[in-house]
């Protein structure tokens, strides 16, 4: 299932005579939810056209494809209201006014779990000796996040960095020790210490550290600001700088930071924002469509 939506091009007037080019815009999935990942596709520009847009305020990001086709990743916020967001295209011919058309994309109501947790209360309220650890860790997340966009590293679909029970899902409504509530921005997938932990697709290194909450943490830039995080790991087999490729051993299942037992956190993020990496990693990049 696809939506499709027709952009109206005006008549170029070019040396010479050319028919009005038939675009459209596809949205994969048609009717996202809250926390998913969702890819806009521009059929119809020709060489030379440029094609931007937003989706519900964030940049778009195109890229063209191993099979020319113009694509943009992007995700709703688990914050979305249910009902219409807004998308945005706009392509600029080489000569002649810009066609913007505007998409509302309708999102769907997603019920996230709810969770009770029992963690060390050093985690729930962290001893004074180590909030200036935990400040120094956040920001330097935070720059991850600000640096300048690199171009697109990833080939095709994305794989499981490992395939165990998921033990805890997006978005996750928790309460650590019947006090602290929070929200779970990845998915955790079971294991025991020692087991192997993939890239989920090729990429530049940019984070590995031992941080209080995440405890062994590994980010991956996948390029046009798609990022993958791989936290509690036992064990790095990376270093910041490294590149690597889709399926490369990465680290190693743990138990370290704010825990109940060894697991693999996965989280993405995309211009900034968090969403389920599970909708990313069921959606066919070569068929356009998710997995059924």
């Amino acid at each position: 299932m696809m939506m499709v939506i027709k952009l109206l091009m005006p008549l170029f007037l070019l040396a010479t005579d050319q028919p009005v080019r038939d675009l459209a815009v596809k949205v994969f999935p048609p009717r996202p939810a809250q926390g998913k990942f969702l890819l806009v596709q521009v059929e119809g520009a020709q060489p030379g056209d440029r094609v931007s847009g937003e989706f519900a305020g964030r940049k778009l990001r195109f890229f063209i494809d191993e099979r020319g086709r113009v694509r943009a990743l992007t995700a709703v916020s688990w914050k979305q209201e249910p009902g219409d967001a807004s998308l945005v295209v706009t392509v600029q011919p080489p000569r002649g006014d810009p066609v913007i058309q505007g998409v509302a994309v309708p999102v769907l109501e997603f019920e996230f779990e709810k969770q009770e947790l029992k963690v060390n209360p050093k985690y729930v309220r962290p001893p004074k000796e180590v909030r200036a650890r935990i400040r120094r860790e956040r920001a330097a997340m935070k720059s991850v996040w600000r640096a300048l966009p690199s171009g697109r590293k990833w080939r095709g679909s994305f794989v499981w960095p490992r395939k165990d029970e998921i033990c805890s899902t997006f978005g996750a409504k928790r309460m650590f020790n019947q006090r602290l509530k929070s929200r779970h921005f990845g998915v955790d997938i079971d294991g025991k210490t020692g087991d192997p932990v993939l890239a989920m697709g090729a990429g530049r290194v940019v984070m590995v550290s031992d941080r209080y909450y995440a405890g062994g943490t590994v980010v991956i830039d996948h390029g046009l600001r798609l990022f993958s995080l791989y936290f509690h790991l036992s064990e790095f087999l990376v270093e910041v700088g490294d590149d690597v490729e889709k399926g490369q051993l990465i680290g190693k299942v743990g138990r370290s930071g704010r825990v109940t037992g060894p697991h693999l956190h996965l989280g993405t993020r995309i211009e900034g924002l968090s969403f389920d990496p599970l909708s990313l990693l069921e959606f066919d990049f070569d068929d356009g469509d998710a997995r059924p």
